[in-house]
């Protein structure tokens, strides 16, 4: 075992260690934002938690079917049809292109929706703003998801994590700048931070676009592990016969793609419908748990771009049928994932005073001294989960680089039925119902959702799942 380890380690970390970074960067980007606007105002924050959850929720269905396109081109490459692997890109880049006259819609009904929740109407007005100016981001980051898959699914990780950085500087300066209103630009809070992230998206999907078009222009070929692969019986191919609709690819993309969205639907409405709870004990509870859940996402997102790295290698190992190779992959991916987290758990756990500090800077002492007691609780609930959230990452990236999409879907909707059923029928009992309670809940639902996959995993149904045509693989 460690004669493997040894060779495992260092095959999973070159292909997780960027990934982890880049999605790592977009965590930044977001606790970036929102300590900038906890320094404009409490329902600043609030408000971007709010309608970004919201937003969130309703667009992780088209990230999640295009976005698929990770797994496609894994497994293309390694059954030798770089061409077949471009072909499935661009149909994820055609399906995320339909999706903006549906945000287009949701954004015309954003502050009714909110004012429907129940929120203040200060808040709901901020939420709306937020939710509509986000809204071009949104657009751009559904239709990069499907050239992110190009990328993460040929081993260039390297090229995303790049992208990422330059995105996460463009993106706090513009919210510095517009939030607050610097360099002769008017102060305009929450729109400032909605706008800022579109600019900053926009820019990513320019860049992996113009990226993606060296690919299609050698027309045969996509750069894997430093290797150019290439058949004879695709030499000929056209780039016209890459960039067109393909309709049974691209059945076959939503065949695979809709349950591992739905299933972060499932998990981000389980999330959302919390959060909305939450806001309505008030702008206090709601601003600390932004504030808790900003920190975590230091803990969390890093984990999402492990769990695609080990996607990404299973679904690799699988199609050259080396079940044993893609399982120590999985293993050693989840070495990772615990170490990673018990970092946090030191973190978090041991010192959530120095972690509150953060907070502290640029902003209103008094305020803050009310804030401290409400936060401490919600980081030390944060040591206790994150652990298990590095389970379910690794072991969900295993089942979806397999292609067990729909075991996915259906863990994630009974863990998170279980749990609002659960959480909502205890709530009107004496002393429950509180901000305390509720973050009780979210991690008794983050520990189950940890049993439900790594028991799928031990079970073993996945290591027969393909995603790619089966005349191919054979």
């Amino acid at each position: 075992m460690i004669a493997n380890l040894r060779k495992d380690l260092p095959e999973v970390l070159s292909t997780a260690w960027p990934l982890m970074l880049s999605t790592g960067l977009f965590s930044v980007t977001l606790f970036v934002d929102r300590w900038l606007l906890y320094g404009f105002s409490d329902s600043a924050a609030a408000a971007a938690l709010g309608a970004g959850t919201i937003l969130w929720s309703i667009n992780c269905l088209p990230i999640g079917i295009c976005g698929y396109t990770n797994t496609f081109v894994a497994q293309y490459l390694s059954a030798n049809r770089p061409s077949r692997a471009l072909q499935v890109v661009w149909q994820g880049v055609l399906l995320g292109l339909l999706c903006g006259p549906f945000l287009l819609v949701f954004g015309l009904f954003s502050e009714p929706l909110f004012s429907l929740v129940g929120h203040e109407r200060h808040l709901a007005e901020q939420e709306a703003e937020y939710f509509v100016w986000l809204i071009p981001g949104t657009w751009a980051t559904i239709i990069a998801s499907a050239l992110t898959g190009l990328f993460s699914g040929s081993g260039r990780s390297m090229i995303l994590l790049y992208t990422d950085m330059v995105v996460t500087v463009v993106n706090g300066f513009l919210a510095y700048v517009l939030i607050f209103g610097v360099f002769g630009f008017p102060a305009m809070g929450v729109r400032g931070a909605a706008l800022a992230s579109s600019c900053a998206l926009i820019l990513k999907l320019v860049v992996l676009a113009w990226m993606a078009s060296h690919d299609f222009r050698r027309k045969s070929g996509i750069m894997h592990a430093n290797q150019e692969l290439e058949t004879v019986e695709e030499r000929g191919t056209r780039v016209r016969d890459l960039l067109k609709r393909d309709w049974p690819l691209m059945q076959r993309l939503v065949h695979f793609g809709w349950p591992a969205g739905v299933s972060v639907v499932a998990e981000a409405w389980c999330f959302t419908t919390i959060m909305v709870l939450v806001g309505r004990l008030g702008d206090q509870a709601a601003a600390a748990t932004t504030l808790a859940l900003n920190v975590n996402l230091l803990a969390f997102i890093p984990l999402v771009g492990l769990g695609t790295a080990i996607g990404v290698l299973v679904g690799k190992y699988l199609v050259q049928e080396q079940v044993e190779k893609a399982k120590r992959m999985v293993f050693s991916g989840l070495l990772i994932g615990i170490a990673y987290s018990l970092i946090f758990v030191i973190l978090y756990g041991f010192f959530p005073e120095w972690v509150m500090t953060i907070y502290s800077f640029d902003s209103d002492p008094e305020r803050f001294e009310k804030m401290r007691p409400v936060l401490k609780p919600l980081l030390l609930f944060i040591a206790c989960y994150c652990v298990f959230d590095a389970f379910q990452m690794v072991f969900v990236g295993a089942l979806k680089g397999a292609g067990d999409t729909r075991f996915v879907l259906g863990g994630h909707l009974f863990a998170g039925i279980a749990t609002l059923i659960g959480g909502i029928a205890f709530s009107t009992m004496e002393g429950m119902g509180g901000l305390y309670y509720w973050w009780s809940v979210i991690t008794v639902w983050v520990i189950l959702l940890a049993v439900i996959f790594t028991l799928r995993y031990l079970q073993g149904g996945w290591q027969t799942k393909r995603v790619i045509e089966a005349q191919i693989v054979e």
